[in-house]
């Protein structure tokens, strides 16, 4: 039986857990290859042996480690369909209480990430394919206790928007503004009592 992505090649950022592994998984079910990417390469591994897919070790911060993954995607693949700009990490603090180092490490995984990416990997898009930044609701409307998360998330979104028209076409550009979702990220959260296990139990 076909799936609705034999023959498609993709790359989802932070698909080592939550959202970005349940991506990677269903994209593997619907036929296509993937590609998994994260910081941790332990985590990694064992994703990639679970969803029966490849891995790249990679902090999408980092402007060289996304030209090199590129370049080794050139030679390997060539030709990539679908890119999911997932990869993203909170941590909460008021405007008042935020440091500079963690405005950054936000800002640099959120926001300049899913640039990187898609600046690097568009060249391998020229036949057409779709590109998808995971948001959060957040990124339509704040929520106190994290300026900088919100901050970065408002931008993707309307970074999302300068891609469509930039890439409108040839290339879709998409953005999901997820609400709470049981992932490791806001089960941290419910550990540090910053999300209530009473609002975690009504996620459906």
């Amino acid at each position: 039986m076909s799936g609705l992505l034999d023959g498609k090649i993709a790359i989802v950022t932070g698909g080592s857990k939550g959202i970005g592994y349940s991506i990677a998984e269903r994209f593997v079910n619907e036929g296509a290859e993937v590609i998994i990417c994260s910081r941790t390469e332990s985590e990694l591994s064992e994703a990639a042996t679970k969803i029966g897919c490849e891995f790249y070790q990679l902090d999408v911060s980092d402007s060289k480690g996304v030209k090199s993954m590129a370049e080794w995607f050139s030679k390997k693949h060539g030709k990539l369909d679908i890119l999911v700009n997932n990869a993203g990490l909170l941590r909460p603090g008021r405007i008042t209480k935020t440091t500079e180092k963690d405005w950054d490490l936000q800002i640099n995984v959120n926001l300049k990430g899913p640039f990187l990416m898609s600046n690097k990997f568009l060249p391998y898009m020229n036949d057409g394919g779709s590109i998808l930044n995971i948001s959060s609701t957040v990124g339509l409307r704040a929520m106190r206790g994290a300026a900088a998360y919100c901050a970065s998330k408002g931008g993707l979104v309307n970074l999302t928007k300068a891609m469509a028209l930039d890439l409108a076409g040839k290339i879709r550009v998409n953005c999901i503004c997820p609400a709470v979702v049981d992932t490791p990220m806001v089960d941290a959260r419910v550990q540090a009592g910053n999300v209530s296990r009473e609002v975690l139990a009504n996620v459906q």
